[in-house]
């Protein structure tokens, strides 16, 4: 039965009010560790069900129904209402971009509700096999005998996959990699994502009865013709897994890297030289997770770090979220803002730093993206690794010449209707694809491709019938 939330007293409340900024952290793993019960009661009774949180949510998520049911002590309920949304909200409970905080109405005088850590509090209290039940709930006991290939493991493409599988459309996911996850495994680090809590989401999805062919690359082990000549429906979904270059000068060098690149060895373990001396190029949270991942590499083999950011913004305008900006100065990290990359200096085949110049704006008056530098404010920043992390882009090359031109692009975006359908009638795109790189606005994508799909799938079967 569910309780009321016990007498609570000002030192208790007092208490919360201290750590809440910490729970709205990224860095927050270690934090939560010795939070218990009626904490998390007292921070569930903050929420004043005002729904802000549900309408900002690219998910819509049961927000105020899930702190509820906490408040109540009944987390089976809470988890319930989690996934009648988001079937990543182990992610979403340690990674989101919580969009619902900034929109809670208690933190326009004060802080706002913790809501992604109740999420992930909720979740952590059952099992993974609890989980896995509740997960299944509402599954559908009748096989469409219609068939739908995913291309791609991410957010987006397992969201799809699982409301797909539970209206009895049979799915197979299409992975290159040897592990799912798209980017939420190969371009988060495992210190901000604990990967067996990914798996704990992927499992969920898989256990209903998902095919996936991992290690399959989509173009050489199986081209996208027979994919579609196997199945009613195709979903790309591959994410963004190459890095932009700078293209200045001695950015092709070996020791001039991608972060994306950097970050998919790092999550495959593969060993690399650690640099003395790194300094990256960009200013959002890719720059920030491969910075802070190169410290902590660092630390161990060196015993201290050297690590630089540089990034054309200007302190305020930086891409990164601010925890993230934070954090990495907090680990040690020197972050430049207002600087343009002029050039990696390379002295007898060997990279030994990088040239910056003041940027002294980033668009023109237009609000066109067209940096403008101040040539006499000039920067040696020596190192012997450069990363660059200004942007990532799509490897469409699978897709085939034919494919490839019958689609809509828009600078390198891929192009469909508000359901994720492309201009070709048997395929949808969602994810990082079409609208940029979040972990949840690719979980929202995929519900909404998942139901394009079954209304047309179903379509298809009355027809056929």
């Amino acid at each position: 039965m569910a309780r009321r939330v016990p007498d609570l007293v000002d030192v208790e409340l007092q208490k919360m009010a201290e750590v809440a900024p910490q729970l709205r952290s990224d860095n927050f793993n270690e934090v939560v560790k010795g939070f218990d019960e009626q904490q998390a009661i007292i921070e569930a009774s903050r929420c004043v069900q005002c729904g802000m949180c549900h309408e900002s949510c690219p998910t819509h998520m049961h927000a105020p129904e899930y702190i509820r049911s906490i408040w109540q002590d009944d987390l089976e309920q809470a988890v319930r209402w989690i996934y009648q949304s988001n079937p990543f909200s182990q992610v979403c409970g340690r990674v989101c971009t919580h969009r619902c905080e900034s929109a809670c109405s208690i933190g326009r005088r004060g802080q706002p509700v913790a809501i992604r850590w109740l999420k992930r509090y909720a979740l952590d209290s059952l099992t993974d096999e609890q989980i896995k039940q509740i997960a299944a709930e509402g599954k559908t006991d009748v096989v469409t005998g219609k068939s739908v290939a995913i291309i791609g493991s991410g957010p987006a493409g397992l969201t799809a996959a699982f409301d797909l599988i539970k209206k009895g459309h049979s799915v197979t996911v299409y992975e290159s990699q040897p592990q799912a996850g798209g980017m939420m495994r190969y371009g988060i680090p495992e210190y901000r994502l604990p990967y067996d809590r990914l798996d704990a989401d992927i499992d969920a999805i898989v256990s209903l009865g998902v095919q996936m062919k991992l290690n399959c690359n989509v173009g050489s082990d199986i081209s996208l013709d027979e994919i579609q000549q196997q199945h009613d429906a195709v979903v790309l979904a591959s994410g963004l897994h190459l890095g932009r270059s700078t293209r200045i000068p001695g950015s092709e060098h070996a020791r001039a890297v991608s972060a994306i690149e950097l970050l998919r060895d790092i999550s495959n373990s593969e060993r690399f030289e650690v640099p003395h001396k790194a300094v990256v190029i960009g200013g959002g949270n890719v720059a920030m997770d491969i910075a802070r991942s190169l410290a902590r590499f660092q630390k161990v083999e060196y015993g201290e770090i050297d690590v630089t950011v540089t990034a054309l913004e200007a302190q305020d305008q930086m891409l990164a979220d601010e925890d993230e900006i934070r954090e990495s100065r907090e680990e040690g990290i020197n972050i430049m803002p207002s600087r343009g990359p002029r050039r990696c200096i390379i002295e007898e085949d060997r990279l030994t730093g990088l040239e910056t110049v003041l940027c002294t704006s980033v668009f023109d008056d237009e609000g066109r993206f067209h940096p403008s530098f101040d040539e006499s404010d000039v920067i040696i920043h020596d190192a012997d690794l450069v990363v660059e992390a200004i942007g990532q882009a799509a490897d469409i090359s699978y897709l085939g010449e034919q494919v490839t031109e019958s689609l809509e692009w828009q600078r390198g975006r891929l192009q469909v209707d508000r359901q994720g359908h492309t201009a070709e009638a048997w395929l949808w795109a969602a994810g990082d694809l079409v609208e940029g790189p979040d972990v949840v606005h690719a979980v929202a994508a995929g519900h909404r491709v998942a139901a394009d799909i079954d209304e047309y799938l179903l379509k298809r079967k009355a027809r056929d019938a």
